[in-house]
């Protein structure tokens, strides 16, 4: 049974394989190595996903979703026309894309995956990312740290190093850095940072907003004020696009043009855009952007225990580090070049496939590979403390320290404040070891987890002992125990911000199912709409008439996702169709 290496990028996702004790990368259904994460519900009702929704995008800029990454973890849901679809969901789609796409190419039953997410994702983010791998159909093995996968890939090509290593990884949504001990066989992270908002559509935004100053310059208007809303929705959708191109040109030109022809209509004239930047010009606007991921590299040194003089190999991953500049300051801070001969676009799936086939067994005792990574964050409750004699709630009491290796557990015993307490409240916060208070934005749970059954008692004198649990895939577990009377609660975090329910998983397979059943009857009915529109051109007037109105009453059957009425007005098209012929 194969599992499934995946990367689900935000921008990109790729799959890989074991094949002969190599890891491999599969082609999904259009002979693509890497699929856009683009989702789309075209006006037919047909669901769509990778190139050909990317493509359509500035034509059906509402009805597609890109990006999506960035909100998995949240309660954020995404409407396209009358549906509604949450970051699971949508990723979900992704991953039943891949996986068809692999059952295709391999011939075989996919239904497990190890998942690779960036380093620097929270707790939440993780969960989301497992739940969308249950709701596609994928028991997820593992929950796998982007830039660990990529050292894995690394490790597997030199199994004799000994060296210190860094992963810059440079995505199109996010940016971690990972420092790492490769040591024969094994594979040790020994401090990771980053941030989840940082990538290569950061720095098409900003081309985006070059464009507009140029345009506002020659035009004296906003590019994006005027106009119907959806002429300016998809005004924005081809712009976007176009920088884009223009960002890829960059990395291998010394200049690029936005040719974006009949882009609009201003006060009755259409607007053309023709401006030219330079390769100089686009690393000023994002060296700022990158100067930021310095700051992340120096952190993560620093918490390693190392200096930029003692890495050995650096390793770029992730699309964006094919921008020269990406390279030329990496480079510069640690003196050194780095490694060339891995594809930034590939060797987190590869790496992802090869941890599935460790988990399996399957890859000969020689390639096997010892992992051990880290968590992301520190971990900690709120407390009260007496300051100046008085009670001050919020503060930051750190179990893990971020950086821990996994897995890790810590515990803690806390007293009861008040006399007659017979609850006490834990809530759960994420953050930095430098924090000394809490902040509810980094707060796990939507509510505190409720410690109850404890004894009547003076304040002080009864005490619960609270355990964290940080597990290999970097998800959180909680146990409290109360000491005098030995009760003890476990707590999964499972129930959490953006978090769906178990019952809600089950509706959204099922949804998901029935998307994807709706999907192929759209894509099957384009060929009866073009056999019916071929025989149309040679029909009788009065006969041309009739075949238009059955096209019309068999779209709207697809556009209301009425399998039946699908079926039985295809059926009525095909008679009519046979009767012309004849």
């Amino acid at each position: 049974m194969t599992i499934l290496g995946i990367d689900l990028g935000t921008t990109n996702s790729a799959m890989a394989y074991i094949k002969n004790g190599q890891p491999e990368m599969i082609v999904n259904s259009r002979g693509e190595r890497t699929t856009p994460s683009v989702f789309q519900k075209n006006l037919s009702g047909e669901l769509v996903v990778g190139s050909v929704a990317k493509n359509q995008y500035s034509s059906l800029p509402e009805q597609t979703v890109l990006e999506i990454k960035r909100k998995m973890g949240t309660d954020d849901k995404v409407m396209i026309g009358d549906s509604s679809f949450t970051p699971q969901q949508i990723s979900a789609h992704f991953l039943k894309y891949l996986k068809q796409a692999a059952e295709d190419f391999l011939g075989e039953k996919i239904t497990e995956a190890v998942i690779t997410v960036p380093a620097y994702f929270s707790d939440a983010q993780r969960k989301a990312t497992k739940i969308a791998g249950d709701i596609a159909g994928l028991k997820v093995e593992r929950i796998l740290n982007e830039p660990t996968a990529a050292a894995i890939a690394y490790g597997l090509d030199h199994p004799e190093s000994e060296k210190n290593i860094i992963v810059y990884d440079l995505g199109g949504g996010t940016f971690d850095i990972s420092v790492v001990r490769l040591d024969s066989q094994r594979i040790e992270v020994k401090a990771s940072a980053g941030n989840n908002h940082l990538g290569g559509m950061d720095f098409d935004r900003l081309l985006v907003d070059w464009l507009a100053e140029q345009f506002a310059e020659q035009y004296e208007v906003a590019l994006f004020s005027f106009g119907e809303e959806s002429e300016i929705t998809q005004r924005h959708a081809r712009v976007k696009l176009e920088a884009e191109n223009v960002k890829k040109a960059l990395s291998s030109e010394q200049e690029a043009t936005f040719n974006l022809p009949f882009l609009a209509v201003y006060d009755g004239q259409p607007l053309s855009l023709d401006y030219t930047i330079t390769r100089s010009e686009f690393e000023d606007i994002v060296r700022p952007l990158l100067m930021a991921t310095l700051e992340h590299v120096d952190k993560a040194i620093r918490d390693a225990g190392l200096r930029p003089m003692d890495i050995d190999d650096i390793i770029l991953i992730g699309g964006a580090t094919r921008i020269p500049l990406v390279q030329q300051l990496v480079e510069e801070k640690f003196e050194r070049v780095a490694k060339k001969d891995i594809n930034p676009d590939e060797a987190v799936a590869l790496g992802a496939a090869i941890q599935g086939a460790m988990k399996e067994q399957s890859l000969p005792e020689e390639s096997s590979l010892m992992v051990i990574d880290v968590c992301p964050y520190t971990l900690g409750t709120d407390i009260l403390r007496i300051v100046d004699g008085k009670r001050e709630s919020g503060y930051f009491d750190i179990l893990i320290h971020r950086n821990a290796p996994l897995p890790v557990s810590a515990k803690k015993i806390y007293n009861t404040v008040n006399d007659n307490q017979t609850t006490i409240d834990i809530g759960v916060y994420q953050g930095d070891d430098e924090d000394t208070h809490v902040r509810d934005d980094l707060r796990i749970t939507a509510t505190p987890i409720i410690v109850d059954g404890i004894p009547e008692n003076k304040a002080g004198k009864e005490k619960v002992e609270i355990a964290f649990h940080y597990d290999v895939n970097g998800l959180i577990q909680i146990e409290a125990t109360v000491l005098s009377t030995g009760r003890t609660i476990s707590h999964v975090l499972d129930a959490q911000r953006g978090m769906m329910s178990a019952r809600q998983v089950k509706e959204a397979k099922l949804e998901l199912f029935d998307d994807w059943e709706k999907s192929k009857l759209a894509s099957d009915m384009k060929a009866v709409i073009r056999r019916a529109k071929k025989v149309r051109r040679n029909a009788e007037p009065q006969q041309a008439v009739q075949i238009d109105a059955a096209i019309q009453r068999l779209e709207h059957a697809i556009q209301e996702a009425d399998i039946e009425l699908v079926k039985e007005r295809e059926e009525a098209l095909l008679d009519m169709l046979m009767d012309i012929i004849d």
